[in-house]
């Protein structure tokens, strides 16, 4: 059981590749409520909770960065949800984000609950008088999302430590691996982005888990995407599409926006559509 451990370990030890922390890049007049949230007293979950402008109850994300990596790091993709009327929650977690004094890839297998703990505590503040979240959250237009070790933690949300209140789940150059492919509970659309040249999280690794999902769901492929950034940097050449297709994808399952689904429709051959 120990070597299997090391094995395991050492294989997702190779989904570090995430850098120092990058300014975030505020989109006004949108907000952001910090929150300093936890699950016991080893497990902080520091949240940033981006809000649309305008008032009224809002569809939310709950994005789960990846291993050694910074929520800012994500700042543009978010704030391209953001901009188009999505609440996005983006928790630090406490043992596998870039600044953590001790880093465990294993931990993993405790951030799906992690997800649950912060969605509870999100909803309970949308709820309450006076709360800076208080009527600006929807509780029946969720979705999960999050890139590499954050794609197998929202793998995991939707499985095996499903969370019923989550309607979509958005998997980026994400995978199964330790999570398992459980997918159980009320369908939930899912939504697979994927680089053949991701060398980290490989596409078939990816395509494995979405296989297994039997629920409506998509898997777009990047012909020339790397692990990192297409989901990070505008500057890549697949970023606009990554923004766009993610941000038409929560339109259609969390809007049913018939609009966004016919733009999904047509993305291309790179695009395995069985949304329904």
């Amino acid at each position: 059981m120990r070597r299997r451990t090391a094995i395991i370990t050492a294989g997702l030890i190779m989904l570090a590749g995430c850098g120092s922390p990058t300014p975030v890049q505020e989109v006004e007049p949108s907000s952001v409520v910090r929150l300093d949230l936890a699950r016991g007293a080893d497990r902080t979950l520091p949240t940033e909770v981006h809000l649309p402008p305008g008032r009224g109850r809002h569809p939310l994300v709950v994005f789960v960065h990846g291993y050694t990596c910074h929520v800012s790091e994500y700042a543009d993709l978010i704030a391209n949800w953001v901009v188009a009327g999505f609440a996005v929650a983006a928790p630090t977690f406490p043992y596998t984000n870039g600044a953590a004094a001790k880093l465990d890839v294993m931990d993993l297998l405790n951030q799906p609950q992690d997800v649950t703990a912060v969605l509870d505590a999100l909803l309970v503040a949308a709820a309450k008088q006076g709360d800076p979240l208080h009527g600006r959250i929807d509780p029946d237009r969720i979705a999960a999302g999050g890139h590499s070790l954050g794609g197998m933690t929202t793998v995991g949300a939707l499985g095996k430590w499903r969370d019923p209140r989550l309607k979509a789940g958005i998997v980026l150059a994400g995978s199964a691996r330790e999570v398992g492919a459980e997918f159980r509970g009320d369908p939930a659309a899912m939504l697979f982005i994927h680089g053949i040249g991701d060398q980290v999280v490989t596409i078939d690794q990816g395509r494995a888990a979405y296989d297994a999902v039997p629920w409506p769901k998509a898997f777009l492929t990047l012909p020339a995407g790397t692990h990192r950034n297409p989901f990070m940097s505008p500057a890549d050449p697949d970023f606009d599409l990554v923004a766009e297709s993610t941000t038409d994808f929560l339109r259609w399952r969390l809007n049913a926006d018939a609009d966004a689904r016919k733009r999904l429709a047509v993305l291309g051959t790179h695009f395995d559509d069985r949304l329904g």
